[in-house]
């Protein structure tokens, strides 16, 4: 089961997701399967290509989604990245506002779980190669 998610700033993900892209590809400068995907969205999503020209490199660290969570409704909150340099492992720590309501669904989750009928998995969303095997973010709420 994948449940949605929004970016509260589209244009500042989209940038920071490629950012990180770029930044791979210098790490894994042999990976013919990113070099090949890198190549793919060049020719084929001009945001990307547009994004790509800049060249700019940076770790993905921050960024504030909106999770539309079967059970308790949209919840936002905010996604920490934490990196392992060494196996670019990540693990996203997501947080709400102390005291708002947002706090109080992502509490919430934990207790009612998923909807009625669904299978519970998370949904993912798979790092910029598309790898299934190491997904970049997921989020996880019950």
């Amino acid at each position: 089961m994948l449940w949605p998610v929004t970016d509260t700033d589209p244009d500042t993900t989209d940038a920071a997701l490629v950012s990180d892209l770029r930044r791979a590809t210098g790490r894994f400068p042999r990976d013919s399967r990113l070099a090949a995907l890198v190549r793919d969205l060049n020719a084929g999503n001009e945001r990307f290509a547009e994004l790509w020209a800049k060249g700019e490199v940076t770790a993905n660290r921050e960024v504030r989604k909106t999770v539309d969570h079967p059970s308790v409704g949209p919840v936002t909150v905010d996604c920490d990245v934490l990196t392992d340099g060494d196996t670019e492992l990540k693990i996203v720590i997501m947080t709400a506002a102390p005291g708002s309501e947002d706090e109080t669904k992502l509490q919430l989750t934990t207790v009612v779980g998923p909807r009625a009928g669904t299978t519970g998995a998370p949904a993912v969303e798979r790092d910029a190669s598309g790898d299934a095997e190491r997904p970049h973010r997921a989020v996880r709420l019950p």
